[in-house]
């Protein structure tokens, strides 16, 4: 168990680093727009170590829940999981350069919406790769790419 919990770590941190690489390094639109500023201040290898960090945090506090398999439930948790971790992470102190150019730029709720759909994005691929896909995943794949391209002008102005 000790084990399987310590390779799942490591792959949800390994996907959420390369999303950041990724949103990082790729030109908008399919880049980050409203990040550029943040990426700036940080090399593409400081990001995306940050955010491996977060996301493998997360995924810790997930272990509390039943979100193994997709469904649901999981990914109501995931979504609602990772959206709250940004709280601390906003009055932590500890992300500063985030602080300034993400949560004080975006509203709070724009934020949160983005914080996420980004962890059920990354659970999404873990669930992939751990051969756990189901058709019904199918279903959020498609009202998050929804919500993306509903709210993509408020996400990336």
């Amino acid at each position: 168990m000790c084990l399987q919990m310590y390779d799942s770590l490591v792959q949800v941190f390994a996907i959420t680093a390369f999303f950041d690489l990724f949103i990082n390094l790729a030109p908008p639109p399919l880049g980050a727009t409203l990040l550029r500023k943040y990426f700036r201040n940080h090399t593409p290898l400081a990001a995306a170590l940050i955010a491996g960090f977060v996301g493998a945090l997360t995924y810790a506090l997930l272990t509390f829940f039943d979100v193994e398999r997709p469904s649901y439930y999981a990914v109501a948790t995931v979504f609602m999981v990772s959206a709250l971790v940004g709280f601390p992470m906003q009055w932590s102190g500890f992300f500063p350069i985030l602080n300034r150019y993400y949560y004080e730029i975006m509203p709070r709720y724009q934020s949160f919406l983005a914080d996420g759909l980004s962890g059920v994005m990354v659970a999404t691929v873990y669930w992939s790769i751990r051969n756990r896909f189901h058709h019904s995943l199918l279903l959020f794949w498609v009202v998050s790419l929804s919500i993306f391209f509903r709210f993509h002008d408020t996400f990336y102005p």
